[in-house]
C-alpha cells in the first residue's frame, strides 16, 4: 500500500514539475531560466556590451552578437543583425540603482519569476533589428536593482510567445 501510494506521488510530482532541459544560470546576475527548447541562450559579460547593463541574451533563432574588437577590449552592439521571420529575442538588462532611479514607470502590472514587475510597450533596442513588436518587462529585483527584460519579435507564433510566457514565469532568482 505504502509502495502504491508513494508511486502516486512520485507521478503527481512529476506532473507539476518544470520541463527538463536546457536551463541557463547567470551566477553573477543572480538568477537561473529554463530555456525553450530549440532556443538559443547565453549569460554575458556586461563589460563587453555597449549599454554596459546587458547580462543574458535568449533566442528563438540563432544568436549572432554583433562585436568588434579594437585593442584587447570587444564591444558588442546586438545580439544579433536581424529578427528572422517568426524570430523572437530577450535581451535582458540588469542596473544598479537608488532611490526614485528605482521606480519602474507606470505599467501594466504583473510578476516575473515572483518577482513585481511593470509590462510597457516599445524600446529602442529593437528598432535596428527589424522588429514588428517590441515590449519591455522591467522587474524590481531589490530596492537597489531594476532589470529590463527586453523582448523583441518578428511575427512570433503564439507558440513562442507560449514559450516566452512559460520561461518568465519561472525565472528562479537567487537574491532574496
Amino acid at each position: 500500500m505504502r509502495a502504491a501510494i508513494a508511486l502516486v506521488v512520485a507521478f503527481m510530482l512529476v506532473g507539476c514539475s518544470q520541463p527538463t532541459g536546457n536551463v541557463l544560470e547567470v551566477g553573477r546576475a543572480g538568477f537561473r531560466v529554463a530555456v525553450p527548447p530549440g532556443w538559443d541562450a547565453r549569460g554575458t559579460d556586461r563589460t563587453e556590451w555597449a549599454d554596459g547593463r546587458t547580462v543574458a541574451l535568449f533566442a528563438s533563432q540563432p544568436l549572432d552578437p554583433q562585436c568588434q574588437t579594437s585593442g584587447s577590449a570587444q564591444t558588442c552592439t546586438a545580439p544579433v543583425a536581424s529578427l528572422i521571420d517568426g524570430g523572437l529575442l530577450v535581451w535582458w538588462l540588469s542596473e544598479s540603482c537608488a532611490g526614485a532611479g528605482c521606480e519602474p514607470p507606470d505599467g501594466e502590472r504583473l510578476l516575473v519569476g515572483g518577482r513585481p514587475a511593470i509590462r510597457i510597450d516599445g524600446s529602442q533596442l529593437c528598432d535596428r533589428l527589424g522588429a514588428t513588436s517590441e515590449r519591455a518587462y522591467l522587474v524590481t529585483v531589490t530596492p537597489q536593482r531594476l532589470d529590463a527584460i527586453v523582448v523583441c519579435e518578428r511575427n512570433a507564433s503564439e507558440a513562442t510567445q507560449a514559450q516566452l510566457r512559460d520561461m518568465l514565469e519561472h525565472v528562479s532568482w537567487r537574491t532574496p
